[in-house]
């Protein structure tokens, strides 16, 4: 069986394309033919936020709506699966997602975003204390401190509280959000980032930041910051290229 690429998209939209184009830049291609096969589901309407449910954990658990996505994926023909949303690797709704999966006995391989990240850092970092940026969902289910609690040679360091909020606002805001204003993404969201970025860069001197949001890196990447911007979109695109077509993974830049 020819191995396929899935991708759930949906939260939001432009975090789904931005996965897509992500695994595209990462191939190493001399036609058309050269590429894997990819196959998309974004479907907004079907998973609700997030954030709110780990929260509250009050309505439909957005595990049903992405078991959904990855159940239309297999049907696509899809193998190695990608959720273009680190909010919902949070274990309440991630295990949820897993056991759908093993129990539908779809026949389809779950890559973790936040399990791949650690995984690269771990093999290209010594040490570092690293800066997350992320919702308040990622916050609050802690699995970036959790994945990373195994390796002592690294340390997550949060935001403050008000600077948690210029993130979320940058990330949120019905008039200058990226979930909102995605292309061009809007002067204010990007100054948010800026002002948080060289805030902490004083006062914990950071040595990177993980943009722990998949529309965090739409904004954040156009700053210039004198230590490594951690992408974990990226790093899931190319284990993703890594998992169905190794020879064609592009080399790191």
């Amino acid at each position: 069986m020819k191995n396929v690429i899935g991708i759930v998209g949906g939260m939001g939209p432009y975090a789904g394309l931005d996965l897509l184009k992500k695994v595209y830049d990462n191939v190493e291609a001399d036609s058309d033919q050269s590429y894997p096969d990819v196959v998309m589901v974004s479907a907004s309407c079907h998973i609700p936020d997030r954030t709110a449910f780990v929260k509250n954990h009050l309505g439909e658990n957005p595990s049903v709506g992405i078991s959904h996505c990855v159940r239309q994926l297999s049907i696509a023909g899809a193998t190695h699966v990608g959720i273009s949303c680190n909010t919902a690797h949070a274990s309440v709704i991630m295990d949820q997602v897993r056991d759908a999966v093993t129990r539908s006995e779809i026949p389809v391989r779950l890559l973790s975003i936040v399990d791949e990240t650690y995984r690269y850092v771990s093999s290209r970092f010594p040490s570092g204390r690293l800066a997350l940026f992320a919702t308040e969902g990622t916050y609050l289910s802690r699995v970036y401190e959790d994945a990373f609690a195994v390796d002592r040679r690294f340390q997550i360091v949060l935001p403050t509280e008000d600077n948690k909020k210029k993130i979320w606002d940058a990330i949120y805001s019905p008039e200058y959000g990226i979930k909102a204003m995605s292309n061009p993404v809007h002067d204010r969201a990007i100054q948010n980032f800026k002002d948080v970025s060289e805030q902490m860069l004083a006062e914990h001197s950071v040595d990177a930041f993980i943009m722990g949001c998949t529309e965090i890196p739409l904004g954040m990447q156009r700053l210039r910051l004198p230590v490594p911007l951690i992408d974990p979109g990226t790093i899931l695109a190319r284990a993703l290229v890594a998992a169905v077509a190794p020879e064609r993974l592009r080399p790191e830049s």
